[in-house]
C-alpha cells in the first residue's frame, strides 16, 4: 500500500500545483485583460484631447506651431476627402442634400428626408466656388 500512497500523494501534489499554476495563469490574463482596458481608456482620452485641440483651432483659439500644422494637415485630408466624396456623386449621376447629406437622384427638387428644396446643381456649384473665392481673398 505504500506504493499506492506515495503515487496518490505525487498525483495529488501534482494536481495542487497544476491547480496553482492554471490559476495563476488565469489572474496573468485577468490582468493582462485590465492593462489593455486601462491603456484604451488612455487611447480614448488622447483622442478627445486632439479633437478638442481641433475644435480650439477651428474656433481660432492659440495652438502650438507643430500643432496648428497638424490642423492646417487635417483640413488638406478633409478637403480631399470631401472633393473624392463630390466626385462620386458625380460618377454616380447623384447629389447630396446641402442641409442633411441625403443622396437624391440629380432631378429630385426637394429632399425626401428634411423636405429642403434642391437648388440647380449649376447654381450651387457656382454659388460654391464663390464662396471657395471669396475665402481664399480673406485668407
Amino acid at each position: 500500500m505504500s506504493v499506492l500512497d506515495n503515487i496518490t500523494r505525487k498525483v495529488t501534489d501534482t494536481a495542487k500545483a497544476a491547480a496553482k499554476r492554471s490559476g495563476s495563469v488565469v489572474e496573468v490574463t485577468k490582468l493582462n485583460m485590465s492593462i489593455n482596458t486601462e491603456e484604451e481608456k488612455v487611447r480614448k482620452l488622447y483622442t478627445e484631447m486632439g479633437r478638442q485641440l481641433y475644435e480650439d483651432y477651428n474656433e481660432g483659439k492659440m495652438v502650438g506651431d507643430k500643432l496648428l500644422e497638424k490642423c492646417e494637415k487635417i483640413d488638406e485630408i478633409i478637403g480631399n476627402i470631401d472633393m473624392m466624396r463630390e466626385k462620386i456623386l458625380e460618377l454616380k449621376n447623384v447629389k447630396a442634400c446641402p442641409n442633411c447629406g441625403m443622396v437624391l437622384a440629380i432631378d429630385m427638387e426637394y429632399c425626401y428626408k428634411c423636405g429642403r428644396k434642391q437648388e440647380d446643381i449649376d447654381q450651387e456649384s457656382e454659388d460654391s466656388q464663390e464662396l471657395t473665392n471669396s475665402q481664399e481673398d480673406q485668407a
